[in-house]
């Protein structure tokens, strides 16, 4: 069971989490299975990166979409069972069915995440009324938190916007909405309209910043979530995202706003541009963790492999940004 009441569940999301929560990567196989093995490594690297305080599983980065539901459970119980409880998780239990989110979603509380996070139904027609209905009906049927997830990338095709929000509060176990936009002033609304009961979390640190900056009575809350740029615009020797989380929490912004500037300098190149154009290149992404260590395998269809000029374009900027000592492909 949940470590909280349903009627707590926001309360104790805002209390308990805290830093990064840091997106995986489901590497595979060359007979595209799920590399298991590689999958424990990732975690347990992941954890020892500077900021990190929680995980993401099964967001838009691990392929979700690709795997079966029982390959969606087995990833989940392979996260917590190497997390063993050393930092909270988010579980991503999202499907077009609604019947099969609560399945997930009891599967992910029973092994013992923290929350779950429900994107609104990804494909069909879709209504105001119905992605509200769709979330009443998950949220009656189970007693984790549930976070929903609002963004203005046309990948999703559906944008959850601050009114819809707003219409969900009165679900006792709606804790928290990831507001992953570019739009510093759909934030603010979001902000404004719910931030104050529940937490409007974000994915990128110039978002998150801006949130603590604009909002100083303490609504916006002191994690991010679904973040992926730990795990390439930083490493030992400069921990760029562990020093941006450090500064924010003391609210010493000023050197927050200067980790920030290298934060994105480095992200506008590898993965900024891409949300400009309205998607996640998840495949260069995962690539580009491998230049790291991580274990990827490469992708399942329908994601595309990068190509060899983005693979050695991508090189080059961590080489020149002294995150690694050599281009390599």
């Amino acid at each position: 069971m949940a470590a909280y009441a349903r009627s707590a569940a926001r309360d104790w999301v805002r209390e308990h989490f805290r830093g990064y929560f840091t997106v995986l990567y489901t590497p595979f196989l060359n007979d595209g299975e799920i590399d298991q093995a590689g999958l424990r490594r990732n975690i347990a690297a992941t954890l020892a990166l500077p900021g990190v305080g929680g995980l993401s599983v099964h967001s838009i980065h691990q392929e979700f979409w690709t795997l079966t539901k029982t390959e969606r459970k087995r990833v989940t119980e392979i996260a917590m069972e190497t997390v063993d409880g050393r930092v909270p998780v988010v579980v991503g239990v999202s499907d077009n069915s609604a019947r099969n989110v609560v399945d997930l979603a009891w599967h992910a509380q029973d092994c013992g995440a923290d929350a779950v996070m429900v994107w609104p139904p990804f494909y069909g027609p879709r209504t105001a009324d119905g992605v509200r209905a769709f979330y009443e009906y998950v949220a009656a049927r189970i007693d984790i938190g549930m976070i929903a997830y609002s963004t203005t990338l046309t990948e999703l095709g559906y944008y959850l916007d601050p009114g819809q929000v707003e219409a969900l509060l009165p679900i006792e176990n709606l804790c928290a909405v990831q507001n992953t936009t570019v739009d510093m002033a759909l934030y603010a609304e979001m902000m404004e309209r719910v931030g104050t009961q529940i937490s409007v979390t974000t994915s990128l640190e110039e978002t998150f910043l801006h949130g603590k900056q604009a909002f100083p009575d303490d609504r916006a809350p002191d994690f991010l979530l679904g973040a992926s740029r730990p795990l390439f615009v930083q490493n030992a020797a400069q921990p760029r995202c562990g020093r941006f989380i450090e500064a924010v929490l003391r609210k010493d912004f000023e050197k927050a706003a200067e980790e920030v500037r290298g934060i994105t300098a480095i992200a506008a190149k590898l993965q900024s541009r891409y949300f400009a154009r309205g998607f996640h290149h998840i495949a260069l992404s995962k690539e580009i963790t491998r230049l790291f260590g991580m274990a990827t395998g490469g992708t399942r269809p329908p994601l595309g492999a990068p190509s060899a000029e983005e693979l050695a374009e991508c090189s080059e900027i961590l080489v020149s940004a002294g995150l690694l000592e050599r281009s390599v492909s």
